[in-house]
């Protein structure tokens, strides 16, 4: 019989470098091109013939959006949590009747984390705490129509990032431009991501100081930086 993990431990107890901020600006677009392919196994899938566009564009982040990060003997933990923006979808079918599958929704989160990358910081679009994201900003491109889902592209290392010194993440403001130009291969499509979007992020000292005096922020075995209620 296993014995139970370490509880987490306060971040004010151990980080040595810990940072707050407003997320004040999110814009750009992502887009996912695909079509089933048999390489990836469209045919086990059942989504040979089928090819379409899903994109992703960013709203203005509301004022409660924040990010925290912190380095911790080496590890780098982190996200950033704001308003989300729209998906729309258009899929067709080869061969089939009638128009194609088109689907728009907004979704109200977006999600971006913290990793180390050697001496830099990795942030990545849409990756929760726990990769591949499976709650969060997962609906992102659950559309009704067939195509790739966060998971997939996760799986794929697909997803937009971008990567940052450290020493970028001090400054008083910090302009993340999280790109992609990859193709995958991934849940039986082929195709590729092409996203620009660029969240930026404001330190915000008094809110440092009212995370880590109320002893709410904690850090688990795994190095993973969560909330627990003060």
């Amino acid at each position: 019989m296993h014995a139970p993990p370490p509880p987490p431990v306060a971040v004010a107890a151990q980080a040595a470098e810990f940072h707050a901020y407003r997320v004040t600006a999110a814009a750009g677009s992502e887009r996912v091109e695909f079509a089933g392919d048999p390489a990836a196994g469209c045919a086990s899938r059942g989504v040979c013939g089928v090819s379409g566009v899903e994109t992703f564009s960013p709203a203005r982040p509301e004022p409660g959006s924040i990010a925290t990060f912190a380095r911790i003997s080496g590890r780098v933990s982190g996200q950033a949590v704001f308003s989300g923006g729209t998906t729309t979808a258009s899929v067709s079918t080869a061969g089939a009747d009638g128009q194609p599958c088109t689907d728009s929704f907004f979704v109200r989160q977006s999600v971006i984390t913290f990793h180390r990358a050697g001496l830099r910081v990795v942030a990545i679009l849409h990756g929760p705490v726990g990769e591949p994201p499976l709650g969060q900003d997962a609906a992102v491109f659950d559309t009704h129509c067939a195509g790739p889902r966060i998971a997939d592209l996760a799986e794929a290392g697909v997803l937009p990032r971008a990567i940052v010194p450290v020493s970028r993440l001090r400054r008083p403001s910090t302009l993340l431009d999280l790109t992609a130009e990859s193709p995958f291969s991934a849940a039986g499509f082929s195709g590729r991501v092409i996203a620009g979007v660029q969240v930026r992020i404001k330190r915000d000292r008094r809110l440092e100081r009212l995370l880590l005096a109320s002893g709410s922020l904690t850090v688990s075995t795994s190095g993973s930086l969560g909330a627990t209620t003060p």
